[in-house]
């Protein structure tokens, strides 16, 4: 309680000799510190921006008092407050430098301080936070003293549909940087010259903490491209005053970027004294790729792309909020080899390994400012007081501007990134068309997108969230429409789902404005726990303790593949669908569609089998050289069908490992019914005839002339079912009658448990 919280934390004097140890990152609710808590809308706190906490006489569902001897008068309230101390030592190889602090996320407010001395507060999560500490060291031991108090009126932005957890969930570090030294950096790496030439242009920011510390300073910058040949460099020195100094050149004929051949430059940005010698440096990589609309599509390279998308929390089932690279490696292979190519960041920044990825291996990204108010309501889901909602209101809009303005800044050198996002379920206010503004002209080179703005004129790209099938066939077949329908959720993926998947891509595929979506959503958000006799679960809202607290159970487990990222039955169906080879049969012509955007299908290899009866009985193997958006048919020797059922299976197969998917991996598929044969035509079966019934005991044995079969009256099933000439049946698992099952997920959404 804040009540109870050490008030003078931050004293050296302070004994905390008996306090516990904890991981960091972590989050606190995760090494046994407090509750995790699940809600998807409503606020775990009760709802009176900007104020926060329970009051002292705060009720839970089921009417017990919470906090009902708490101490502290005003402070009478339930809100968690973690404090972390541990000290440090700075290198004497670090003098003469400035030290910053960063930490890579704190989910909660939190003071900081160094020595007893305050460094300041940060109370947006998910962004980093940096502190320059070096007036507040001293030889030998140093002291952090870092407190977070769970909830704060930041809170009321961050009301994402997840766990609700809280501490120092990303790495902590210092950093020394000369007192002259490179301080901000923007490349940008676009295309001219029909897409075949790059346009390179960098901005670099200096920060001079001592001025004179470098006499006229030089900044040099290089650029290598993919096999790592130097194509760009030079130096440039500042004038006397100036802080920054900017490069530009053009290319001829880059290798571009795209989620498909993500080719990569490597660059490094060097601070020279007056003599050439390095002062700092840094290092990056780019993409030369352009992203546009034209013709209301959203194109890359000249391009219209298809979104094959997904929406991606941060989870770790162990680690919650603090994903480790392991992981985050796991989930862009599995969604490679199943056929997604973008990822939407849901629903704020993630921490910067996982961009890196999608650099290197090639996924679109949308990445997303860290607010939602939700709580508050959204505009289109009705429930709304624009009186009353943050976005609304002029004292909130320094916060809103703060985290969309911390998101650009932070990954603004990630080619992956084509578009931004404002933000989720929240109102579109004034303050998000100043953002839309602000970031239109802080980056011209990419889109921008918001859900919560419709079709007014903050956002670039119609982006709804599970929207009805009249809604998605009327913009379809709308072509005054200007701007691209890309869904940011869709296909909720809870449960036994994703089922009429295709009816979704039969409307998109219909239209050229029509470009795809991100899927509701990536990973099941569970977390690993065990039952009293060691048994293993995966534990949602209102397990840990918290069912006494406001939360929606399993709704956070709505994912593809599983918290450990054991891919659900679902996945296998959205691969299919998403598959960008398509296979149509006429006869024994099978036209093939690449419906790629820049891979020739000469990639892979093409294999067919034909099945009679369910038995392999040919096969055979083709290659073809299709360009991107182009279709060739390929003959396919069918021998001459007998009187059996027939079945055609033809399969796509990289011939080479390209990014995570190696070589051999199963990326397309169909099956096409040949002949006009049955199983049960082919058995020549007699529908009408004698019917001979006979009973013994409980079972009912029934024959004709070709068919025979035993029905149990007491357990109302088959026993068996078969030809008389054969004993093994058609049929692997019999019907039964079933009147009730435990309700499925489906169940509840549909209202009829």
């Amino acid at each position: 309680h804040p009540g109870e919280r050490p008030k003078a934390f931050y004293a050296p004097s302070l004994n905390d000799s008996d306090w516990e140890n904890i991981k960091v990152p972590s989050n606190w609710e995760l090494e046994g510190f407090d509750l995790p808590i699940y809600t998807n809308v409503t606020y775990p706190h009760p709802k009176n921006p900007p104020y926060i906490g329970f009051p002292s006489d705060q009720k839970t569902a089921d009417g017990e008092v919470i906090n009902k001897n708490s101490k502290d008068g005003d402070e009478e309230i339930y809100n968690p407050v973690g404090t972390y101390r541990r000290t440090f030592t700075i290198p004497t190889s670090w003098d003469d430098h400035e030290i910053i602090l960063r930490f890579g996320s704190i989910s909660g407010y939190a003071r900081i301080f160094v020595n007893g001395k305050e460094a300041g507060m940060t109370k947006a999560s998910k962004t980093p936070a940096e502190f320059n500490i070096t007036n507040l060291l001293k030889e030998g031991d140093n002291l952090l003293a870092v407190q977070v108090f769970r909830w704060h009126d930041g809170s009321y932005l961050e009301d994402q549909d997840f766990w609700r957890l809280s501490g120092l969930e990303r790495n902590v570090y210092l950093q020394a940087v000369p007192k002259t030294t490179l301080w901000d950096y923007f490349v940008t790496s676009g295309l001219s010259n029909d897409y075949n030439d790059g346009e390179l242009n960098v901005t670099v920011k200096l920060k001079e903490f001592d001025k004179g510390s470098i006499k006229k300073p030089k900044v040099k910058f290089t650029l290598l491209d993919p096999s790592g040949k130097q194509v760009f460099t030079q130096t440039k020195e500042l004038g006397k005053k100036a802080t920054q100094v900017s490069f530009s050149k053009t290319l001829a004929h880059v290798e571009k970027w795209s989620n498909e051949f993500p080719n990569l430059y490597q660059y490094t940005i060097s601070l020279l004294d007056k003599k050439g010698n390095e002062m700092a440096a840094l290092a990056g990589k780019t993409g030369f790729r352009k992203v546009e609309i034209k013709n209301a599509q959203l194109m890359v390279n000249g391009e219209p792309i298809t979104v094959n998308g997904v929406n991606l929390h941060e989870h770790h089932p162990d680690k919650g909020h603090t994903p480790d690279r392991e992981m985050m490696r796991k989930d862009i292979e599995v969604m490679q080899k199943n056929n997604i190519n973008a990822i939407r960041m849901s629903h704020y920044p993630h921490d910067s390994y996982i961009y890196e990825l999608a650099d290197e291996y090639g996924m679109y990204v949308v990445d997303e400012a860290n607010i939602e108010t939700h709580g508050m309501g959204a505009e289109w889901q009705g429930n709304f007081d624009k009186s009353k909602h943050p976005a609304y209101l002029e004292a909130w809009a320094p916060a809103h501007m703060d985290r969309i303005e911390r998101m650009v800044e932070f990954h603004k050198n990630h080619p992956s990134i084509i578009v931004w996002s404002l933000g989720n379920e929240s109102g579109n206010g004034p303050v998000f068309y100043d953002a839309y503004d602000w970031i239109k002209k802080r980056d011209t080179t990419r889109k921008v997108q918001f859900e919560q703005a419709g079709e007014n004129r903050n956002t670039d790209i119609v982006c709804p969230m599970y929207p009805g099938i009249n809604h998605m066939k009327a913009y379809a077949e709308d072509d005054s429409k200007e701007r691209p329908y890309i869904m940011c959720e869709y296909s909720h993926a809870m449960g036994n789902s994703n089922g009429n998947f295709q009816e979704y891509w039969d409307i998109i595929d219909s239209s050229d404005h029509m470009q795809g979506g991100f899927i509701w959503d990536w990973v099941d958000q569970g977390l690993r726990a065990e039952t009293e006799d060691g048994r293993e679960f995966w534990a949602y809202g209102g397990d840990l303790g918290a069912e006494k607290l406001q939360n929606d159970q399993n709704f956070n487990a709505n994912g593809l593949v599983s918290a450990d990222r054991t891919p659900h039955p679902a996945l296998e169906e959205v691969k299919k669908v998403y598959q960008n080879i398509k296979f149509e049969l006429e006869g024994n012509s099978l036209q093939v569609t690449n419906k790629f955007d820049f891979t020739n299908l000469d990639a892979f290899d093409f294999k067919w089998q034909l099945l009679a009866d369910g038995q392999v009985v040919k096969t055979g193997e083709f290659n073809l050289n299709v360009a991107p958006n182009k279709t060739k048919t390929v003959t396919i020797a069918l021998p001459e069908l007998g009187d059996k059922e027939y079945f055609l299976s033809v399969y796509g197969y990289t011939k080479k490992a390209k990014a995570m998917v190696p070589a051999g991996h199963e990326m397309a598929r169909e099956q096409f019914k040949v002949g006009g044969n049955t199983y049960f035509d082919a058995a020549d079966i007699a529908t009408a005839g004698q019917l001979n019934v006979s009973k013994k005991g409980d079972q009912l044995q029934f024959s004709t002339e070709k068919i025979e079969g035993v029905f149990n009256t007491k357990t109302g099933s088959f026993e068996s079912y078969h030809l008389k000439d054969h004993q093994q049946s058609p049929i692997s698992v019999f019907p039964e009658p079933y009147f009730w099952r435990a309700p499925t997920d489906n169940d509840f959404g549909n209202g009829m448990p």
